[in-house]
């Protein structure tokens, strides 16, 4: 509605004045008023959802960074023979990576949550990489 439109109800609501068109625009006035602390409300679930996908994701990507720096070290524990650090290092990797799996769980059911029903793509954004053997 428009300001010069809410104005004029405000000051013949002021008056006492009494009008069915009045009344119409009253009730407009009044629906504009809960339409925008509606779209506030709305604008601020959005908004907090989108945060709690983003933290869902660092979470996946720091674990996905730490298997690639688990396999890095691993590769230069293999280099030098060294076999006792290799299978610490095997053992810290698989644990990661199951942490990893879940983090992805986490965030399909988020997702499904919220009503992203095509969760497809996330195994192409998160490889989870496969175990190692010891």
């Amino acid at each position: 509605m428009e300001d010069r439109a809410r104005d004029l109800v405000k000051r013949l609501s002021a008056e006492g004045f009494k009008s069915p068109y009045l009344e119409r625009l009253r009730a407009r006035t009044a629906d504009a008023r809960r339409n925008a602390e509606l779209s506030k409300i709305q604008k601020e679930i959005v908004e907090e959802m989108a945060v709690s996908l983003g933290r869902a994701e660092d979470r996946i990507n720091q674990a996905l960074l730490e298997l690639d720096v688990l396999a890095a070290s691993i590769r230069r524990a293999e280099a030098r023979a060294d076999s006792a650090g290799v299978g610490l290092l095997v053992g810290d990797f698989n644990r990661k990576r199951e942490y990893a799996k879940l983090r992805v769980r986490d965030l399909r059911i988020q997702r499904e949550a919220l009503g992203f029903r095509n969760n497809a793509l996330l195994a192409e954004l998160y490889p989870i990489p496969p175990a190692i053997k010891r």
